[in-house]
């Protein structure tokens, strides 16, 4: 029992908190050192692991995207633009991975990429789309040489054929494939080239991308296959086996590689 200024024992014992330190205004530093190591570790535990754990599945998270998006990013060995048409993303990523398959490659290594964009400005209105950002993007990867191919109809491609931004289709075909293609050649005469050429494939009759409108009706009429000038030449070889695989009652299902004529 403590005892008072007048000699009397109270009821506290000796080591009641009035009479000692109040442990929160120790330091941090005060209380480790007057703990035992039984109550340090049930302190670590309590007041640090779980910050410690959380830090590290931050840590696991970021160096997973990292090693996703930067070290291990998938390789795109071919970008098509889809002009003003109604394909859902989730339908063209799963045509991307078909046609990826077909050449026999890993899809979580290398990929296809076909996206839509909206030039014109009710398709856009329609999509929640920009017409003028999409025609931005299109030029810019156009003129960087972002673009190896891309599907539209005759009118939205017109300004991008008299600009010269498609390859003429007569002197990239070999000889047998322009002839096993010639019901679907697109024809047509454009700005500074007198005569009319093949300058894109039409994917009317082509089962495999008309496969994409099963369950719902098409925008464009008449979808035409164009490959972009610019493109890398490996580009240009997968566009020759993408033109295979819209056509296997053609070609065969497996695409095969071909040379230019």
């Amino acid at each position: 029992m403590a005892v008072n200024l007048k000699g009397r024992k109270t009821s506290l014992s000796d080591e009641a908190s009035i009479y000692a330190k109040r442990s929160e205004n120790l330091s941090e530093k005060e209380k480790l050192e007057q703990m035992t190591r039984k109550e340090k570790w049930n302190y670590f535990a309590a007041y640090y692991l779980p910050k410690i754990a959380i830090i590290a599945v931050v840590i696991l998270i970021a160096g997973y995207i990292l090693w996703t998006d930067f070290i291990h990013k998938e390789k795109v060995y071919f970008r098509c633009a889809v002009l003003n048409e109604n394909i859902p993303d989730n339908s063209l990523a799963e045509f991307g991975d078909r046609f990826t398959e077909s050449l026999g490659k890993d899809t979580s290594k290398e990929g296809s990429s076909f996206y839509c964009y909206f030039t014109d400005s009710a398709a856009a209105a329609g999509a929640g789309a920009s017409a003028s950002n999409d025609q931005t993007e299109i030029v810019s990867r156009l003129v960087a040489g972002m673009l190896d191919g891309m599907i539209a109809s005759p009118e939205d491609a017109a300004n991008y054929l008299d600009n010269n931004f498609y390859v003429d289709i007569k002197t990239f075909l070999t000889d047998e494939e322009y002839r096993l293609l010639k019901d679907s050649l697109y024809f047509t005469e454009i700005k500074d080239v007198p005569e009319e050429r093949a300058w894109g494939i039409s994917l009317k009759n082509s089962p495999v991308w008309q496969s994409l409108f099963a369950d719902h009706p098409a925008l464009i009429d008449n979808p035409v296959f164009f490959i972009v000038v610019n493109s890398e030449d490996e580009a240009q070889e997968y566009a020759r086996k993408l033109i295979h695989y819209f056509f296997p009652d053609i070609f065969g299902s497996e695409p095969s590689a071909g040379t230019d004529s």
